[in-house]
């Protein structure tokens, strides 16, 4: 956790306890609550986070704040039966925030819940499989298909398969991603992940310029729902919105029945991409924003460098 003082007042404590016992907490919130340490994106993730958490503790009648380690423990183990290892880790790290601003003991970090993420993390990586891999090939085929077309929802899931494959997006940065996510203060636009600026394609930013004008969005999520009049939501898009667009390329290429792209897929393509270009795992660890190199290394078959990683990362959750 950065540098943020933990509540000391009781009665402070006590109203936001109240208050983080609800699954719905306005980004406000959680910015007072974190001291503006943390940028929007990451706001958005603990937000959708702990409403996961919640939501899970109010299904099963059990209290989120102060959490007991039995109930941090189960939620993971049976999160991870839905969710990749590093999004299970993802929910422990946001659920340790939350108790330690409130001056809880953390529950994240005791022992059993350490060793269960061990376990997850030795399971996950000896499963077999990763996802299909879409790489630039695909994504010209797509763009030559579907480019020249007028209806919303063409325009949408090509600016969505072009943006994940260039900026190598992972699908909780895709549905986050707010309008003023791009930068057009620059030709070709950039693309504002968190704190990291990512340069597109001309390509790109000219399908930008156009998912503004015929969307008519000035503000609010980049990517939206679309009904089946063609009419654009509000909301933003959720996982399995994002799904649906990913399973709907491999039918576009006519290889829905070989194929079965996942919101992974671009990273896992564009990494193969890369290195077959000739940029090394260090290289692709920082063009994918991973903290460790295992990721990357795995997706372009480098097991020697993924295994060291891995081992690393093991030593790093045993020391917290």
């Amino acid at each position: 956790m950065k540098k943020i003082k933990p509540m000391t007042n009781q009665e402070e404590i006590t109203v936001s306890t109240e208050t983080f016992c609800q699954p719905d907490i306005d980004l406000s919130v959680w910015q007072a609550l974190t001291q503006n340490q943390y940028s929007h994106n990451s706001l958005l993730s603990f937000q959708n986070d702990w409403r996961t958490f919640v939501n899970h503790c109010i299904a099963n009648r059990l209290c989120p704040l102060p959490a007991d380690v039995t109930t941090v423990r189960d939620f993971a183990e049976l999160t991870a039966k839905e969710r990749k290892v590093s999004s299970v880790r993802r929910y422990t790290v946001t659920i340790s925030l939350v108790h330690r601003c409130h001056s809880y003991k953390d529950p994240a970090r005791h022992r059993e819940v350490k060793f269960l993420m061990n376990r997850l993390l030795q399971e996950k990586s000896d499963q077999a499989g990763q996802a299909t891999p879409f790489h630039l090939g695909h994504l010209e085929a797509l763009t030559e298909k579907l480019e020249k077309s007028d209806r919303l929802k063409d325009i949408r899931d090509l600016l969505i398969w072009t943006l994940s494959f260039e900026g190598m997006l992972k699908r909780s940065e895709l549905a986050a991603l707010p309008f003023d996510a791009i930068s057009t203060s620059t030709v070709p636009y950039l693309l504002n992940v968190g704190e990291t600026p990512i340069e597109l394609s001309n390509h790109a930013s000219l399908m930008i310029d156009r998912w503004f004008e015929i969307s008519g969005i000035t503000d609010g999520p980049l990517l939206r729902r679309i009904n089946k009049h063609q009419q654009l939501g509000e909301k933003p898009m959720d996982h399995s919105s994002i799904y649906r667009v990913f399973r709907r390329a491999a039918d576009e290429l006519g290889m829905g029945q070989q194929l079965t792209f996942s919101g992974q897929s671009p990273r896992v393509g564009a990494s193969q991409d890369l290195a077959e270009a000739g940029m090394s795992i260090k290289e692709i660890q920082h063009q994918g924003r991973w903290k460790s190199p295992a990721m990357p290394a795995q997706y372009v078959g480098n097991t020697q460098a993924r295994d060291e990683a891995m081992a690393k990362y093991k030593r790093k959750l045993e020391k917290e």
